[in-house]
């Protein structure tokens, strides 16, 4: 297996994840002690200055007379070789006193008795931190300022040793973490087994909405996502059965007549007999075709997912208009009129080609079944402020008003009605009116007579909106 074919973990991606803060928070960490221990250090180094310039002071008053200090007390001063301490003492007016390095003088000049001021300065290339103070001796007229320096170099390199000292541990509590975090994801992925043992001890028909009760907060968006897969599988489940019952339905009496029709003809050879057996089994066979074709029409109005619609925008008057024209020999050849009312071209609506020409050849072939010879058949289209009206009328012996509401069930025929039909031509222009979110009504034709069907479709605002607006156009 490749790298690219492993699969991904969530483990390894939560560790992943939590590395990049936790290294960053280690770098951080050590910044952060490195500048504290700097900062306690230079706050320890400044009070150890301070006290030395005091020390100073009292020596210097001991010892009032003598221009330099003692050798005692230059070894106190200069213990550390290391890091040697530097002094100055100078008067205002005689000049330098004492000192092992010529330091300035501090900006501004402390008053006398005051505290001691500590500045920053740099002294042949080096930084260095000095203390000074002022003090009186016997000649009122005279200062003498004490100054007290040392090297910064001491003050970083105990900074660096606390860090150096620290980073170690800090590493090893974040490592320590990560294991923590390691273990406990482990451990709480675990609250998945219920989860994973109740769909692994589904029967393959069981469809059922998960038990949710087992499953954590965080998880239950990817449940509620897998119940409802689970609803539309067995939405699509019941579908296919019912396909499959409808087929069995619609199939069985063309097939029985079929068989009938054979052994009629095997049983009398004669050519008269022979000739009028298969005239049956044209109609039968064309019957079956016919109940087929709505019957897979009808499932695949159920099965269209509304996600995937492949919706565009719809000339319904063209696409009416045209089919109303290759109707019209097949209106001919049963002493039928069928007529188109309305504008050529401009009224728009948004849906399937497909789907919207399926029903109207259900609505036109319904209407042509019924209107019998010399009727009328007659589509017209007509637009308002907001919807497309679809209608399609016959002149035939039209539905009683009580049976209007059954007309949209699958293999529902009135009573007493003697055409041939499998009853899923309605079905089907109600599942399609539904999938455009439109509405199939009823109503009496013209003077009352046959049946009026009309389908009412949102409609789409199109640059020719005007010419859809136009009053219905004559007869064709």
């Amino acid at each position: 297996m490749t790298r690219h074919d492993t699969p991904p973990s969530l483990r390894r991606r939560l560790l992943t994840i939590l590395i990049v803060p936790m290294v960053l928070a280690w770098l951080g960490s050590g910044a952060m002690i490195y500048a504290l221990a700097l900062y306690y250090a230079n706050m320890n180094y400044d009070r150890s200055l301070v006290e030395g310039a005091l020390m100073i002071e009292r020596m210097a008053r001991s010892e009032a007379g003598h221009e330099e200090l003692s050798p005692q007390a230059r070894i106190l001063i200069e213990y550390d070789s290391d890091s040697p301490t530097y002094y100055a003492v100078r008067s205002l007016h005689h000049g330098m006193l004492a000192s092992n390095l010529d330091l300035p003088l501090p900006a501004p000049l402390p008053p006398p008795g005051a505290s001691p001021q500590l500045e920053s300065i740099v002294l042949h290339g080096r930084k260095m931190r000095m203390a000074s103070l002022a003090v009186t001796q016997d000649d009122p007229a005279d200062t003498v300022v004490i100054s007290m320096a040392e090297s910064l170099d001491q003050r970083h390199e105990l900074a660096r040793e606390i860090l150096i000292g620290t980073s170690p541990v800090v590493l090893l509590l974040i490592i320590v973490v990560l294991v923590l975090v390691w273990f406990g994801v482990s451990r709480g992925l675990r609250l998945l087994d219920p989860l994973t043992q109740q769909i692994a001890q589904r029967r393959a028909r069981d469809l059922s909405a998960l038990d949710q009760s087992q499953v954590p907060v965080e998880i239950r968006p990817l449940t509620r996502t897998i119940d409802a897969l689970f609803a539309r599988l067995r939405e699509l489940l019941e579908l296919q059965e019912r396909f499959i019952a409808d087929a069995a339905h619609q199939l069985r009496t063309p097939l029985a007549g079929l068989r009938l029709q054979a052994e009629r003809a095997l049983a009398d050879p004669r050519p008269e007999s022979v000739r009028d057996a298969l005239a049956h089994v044209e109609r039968l066979s064309a019957g079956a075709g016919r109940a087929a074709g709505q019957l897979l029409a009808l499932a695949r109005a159920q099965t269209v997912d509304e996600q995937d619609d492949a919706t565009s925008a719809v000339d319904l008057a063209r696409l009416a208009r045209a089919y109303a024209g290759e109707r019209v020999p097949d209106a001919l050849a049963a002493r039928i009129d069928l007529g188109y009312e309305g504008p050529s071209e401009g009224l728009v609506v948004n849906g399937d080609t497909v789907m919207l020409r399926e029903a109207l050849v259900n609505l036109v072939d319904n209407a042509l079944n019924y209107a019998g010879r010399n009727g009328t058949v007659t589509v017209s289209l007509h637009r308002d402020e907001r919807t497309v009206e679809l209608a399609v009328e016959d002149s035939g012996p039209g539905v009683p008003e009580e049976f209007w509401p059954r007309l949209g069930e699958r293999f529902f025929r009135p009573p007493g009605s003697r055409r041939e039909g499998s009853g899923l031509g309605l079905a089907i222009v109600r599942r399609i009116a539904e999938r455009h979110r439109a509405t199939v009504t009823y109503d009496r034709g013209r003077d009352g007579r046959g049946l009026r069907v009309v389908l009412r479709l949102p409609a789409l605002v199109a640059e020719n909106q005007e010419r859809g607006n136009r009053d219905s156009g004559p007869r064709s």
